[in-house]
């Protein structure tokens, strides 16, 4: 104790200077050790330390942004559910107190910290500057009918894209995952640009419009790498607000161009490089007539007066079929204002459109209006989504018919329940909801043979992407209860022309559908997208639709142009990511405030997919889809996908008849053998 200037009636002198001898001799371990076997050292030592660590804790940065983090984990829990998980973290069932709750303690009065107070989180959320957002209501209330009530906001392109940019170039280094820059210069971001009709759940729309960067590879594919600029409960992409958005939009896009933004030592500039969008929207914002009209397509010059020309070219040499010219696009849509300030002012509605349409298709055009993103519109590419959706539709639709025909049904047969067990119909449903796994459709099936007997109206259905890609696996399961012991020759050529088609489109989905893929893949694809025509046109001709013909002359030229500007596929502008974030959206919705819904959606969004991030929460990890197009099977399969009779056969009953060996020499002919003549 004198050693160390302790006395009797001063000690701490002498403590000090031993237990700064321990701490200098003594290993970590051995002092853990020693304080970990005395109880009162660890009830009163280590247990207050602990305790003062929680309590600051609590009241850190580190808690606030786990707490949002777990507010904001797989969407937005919700108030209810935030306070549900925030007292099963941290309490227990009590003891003492029956119906009570005593806190969970890891040792001697150490709780387990809790999450924030949900008053205090959601009055955090709120102070993050999420960026402006405007209200649609305020800057374009002239152009919302009286009747209407639109509630929605918006986000300004020349603000939001380069805090985007800045977020990648942020969070990318971080990550060492590296932005793909194309040909261009290192901070150059390529924009897409689209909107669709966003579904808000029983008898509520809305219209939704998103950017995404090209820059992010595979991720566009992704609902999180894809970011609301608009957002308002429009019933349609023709309502005046949106249209003036797109108009909006355009000049901001405009604006963009050309500049350069310091951001992170990039720098950065901005090209709007594609327009992701349906065919519906995309006839939106060209100004051009609806697809039923006599010229359907928004790429090229052809009409359903000669779509089933086999001998028809598009953009190749001396083509049957053009682009459409931006320059004569304007020359029509001025000459069609003037044809309608011409006609007499007391034509009913109906009239007044049958002698526009009439008009229009005189010119050999679809055009209407000056495209609403103007020279924009020759930036758009066919959306490979919404087109496999609508072939394997399409697709079905023709396996369904026939089903039902060679079933021979009697009158008697009301419901699907009366339907004999046999029957080709009541086969073909079974494979649909059993093998094929899509048990919606075949609901829908069901309910429509029940209101109908399979007369009349057409099953409405839309596919989604989980029925193509069902289809584009196993499609021969339903092809196979088509064959009958009976049929006649037109009968059993008919089931195999379907199996036939079938496999174009799965092989031609596959391809089509990749965002990486190589030159002598995209030969492929063109060799079965012209397989795929060309038994629609010779053998099915009532099958050739407007979504046949863009598969086999749209598909190929644009997977080809999209490889030459970034060497990657059709798959560059799929609306998967888009569609996603409809059901994300949704979501949003329903953990917003009716007065304020869709500022809290915007809100939520950014927190969610940004503002997290760049604090180092990812509450959205992309992850790439293991699902394919064309699984893998054994020996024991055909290349249909159909099983063989014997393991050794070269191919199945279907593929190995010998009328399919005379449609693959038809379609290399490009007309019908004389022996399929039936």
């Amino acid at each position: 104790m004198v050693i160390h200037g302790g006395t009797e009636e001063n000690p701490r002198p002498a403590i000090e200077g031993m237990f700064d001898t321990l701490c200098k001799r003594s290993k970590l371990d051995d002092m853990t050790n020693l304080v970990s076997s005395n109880a009162k050292l660890q009830a009163r030592v280590a247990s207050a330390h602990c305790s003062r660590e929680i309590r600051s804790f609590k009241t850190s940065d580190e808690n606030v942004l786990q707490s949002v983090a777990a507010y904001y984990s797989g969407g937005v829990m919700g108030k209810r559910k935030y306070k549900s998980v925030r007292l099963v973290l941290a309490t227990k069932a009590s003891t003492k107190k029956q119906g009570g709750r005593e806190a969970l303690c890891f040792m001697h009065k150490s709780r387990i910290p809790k999450l924030l107070p949900y008053d205090k989180l959601v009055s955090y959320i709120k102070q993050v500057d999420t960026g402006k957002v405007y209200s649609v209501e305020e800057e374009f209330s002239n152009y919302i009918q009286a009747d209407e009530v639109v509630h929605g906001c918006f986000r300004d392109l020349r603000d939001y894209l380069p805090r985007l940019a800045k977020f990648y170039l942020q969070t990318k280094q971080k990550s060492n995952e590296a932005l793909k820059w194309f040909s261009e210069t290192e901070g150059t971001f390529l924009v897409a640009f689209g909107g669709d009709g966003c579904p808000f759940g029983k008898n509520k729309s809305a219209c939704s419009f998103l950017v995404s960067f090209l820059n992010v590879g595979k991720q566009v594919a992704s609902s999180s790498d894809n970011f609301l600029v608009f957002g308002a409960n429009c019933e349609s992409e023709s309502c005046g607000v949106v249209q003036n958005y797109v108009k909006y939009a355009c000049k901001q896009m405009k604006d963009l161009e050309g500049k350069v933004f310091a951001i992170d030592g990039f720098h950065v500039t901005f090209k709007f490089q594609e327009l992701p969008n349906d065919m519906k929207m995309l006839a939106t914002l060209a100004g051009e007539l609806p697809n039923s009209a006599c010229y359907f397509s928004s790429f090229a010059t052809v009409s359903t007066d000669d779509y089933r020309d086999l001998e028809g070219q598009f953009v190749i040499g001396n083509c049957k079929w053009k682009v459409w010219d931006c320059n004569e696009r304007v020359k029509i849509a001025e000459s069609v204002a003037k044809f309608k300030e011409s006609l007499p002012k007391h034509l009913s509605d109906k009239n007044f459109r049958s002698k526009v349409t009439s008009f229009i298709a005189s010119k050999k055009s679809r055009q209407e209006f000056l495209p609403l993103v103007g020279k924009y519109i020759d930036l758009a590419h066919v959306e490979p989504l919404h087109l496999k959706n609508n072939a394997w539709q399409h697709y079905f639709k023709g396996v369904l018919k026939e089903a039902i025909s060679k079933s021979k049904l009697p009158d008697t047969c009301k419901t699907f329940a009366d339907v004999p067990v046999d029957s080709c119909f009541h086969r073909v449903t079974t494979a649909l909801r059993y093998e094929l796994k899509c048990s919606c459709l075949a609901r829908k099936v069901v309910k429509w043979y029940g209101e109908t007997q399979g007369k009349g109206a057409e099953l409405q259905y839309r596919f989604t992407g989980k029925e193509s890609r069902m289809f584009c696996q196993n499609f021969m399961r339903v092809i196979k209860p088509l064959r009958c012991e009976d049929d006649s020759g037109k009968q059993r050529l008919v089931v195999l022309v379907y199996a036939y088609i079938g496999v174009r489109l799965r092989d031609s989905v596959s391809l089509f559908s990749r965002i990486d893929i190589t030159a002598e893949q995209l030969l492929e694809l063109r060799v079965k997208c012209q397989q795929y025509f060309r038994a629609n046109a010779l053998l099915l001709p009532s099958m050739v639709t407007p979504t046949v013909w863009t598969l086999e002359h749209v598909v190929p030229q644009h997977a080809e142009h999209l490889f030459q500007k970034y060497h990657q596929g059709l798959g560059t502008v799929t609306m998967e990511g888009r569609e996603a974030k409809h059901i994300v959206l949704k979501k949003l919705s329903e953990n917003s405030s009716s007065k304020n819904q869709w500022f809290d959606i915007f809100q939520h969004e950014f927190v969610m997919l940004i503002w997290l991030p760049e604090n180092g929460f990812t509450t959205c990890q992309y992850k790439a889809s293991k699902a394919v197009y064309i699984p893998k099977r054994d020996n024991s399969y055909c290349s249909c996908g159909l099983q063989k009779a014997q393991i050794e056969d070269d191919k199945c009953c279907i593929c190995g008849d010998r009328l399919t060996n005379l449609i693959e020499q038809s379609i290399q002919m490009g007309k019908c053998h004389p022996q399929l003549r039936l």
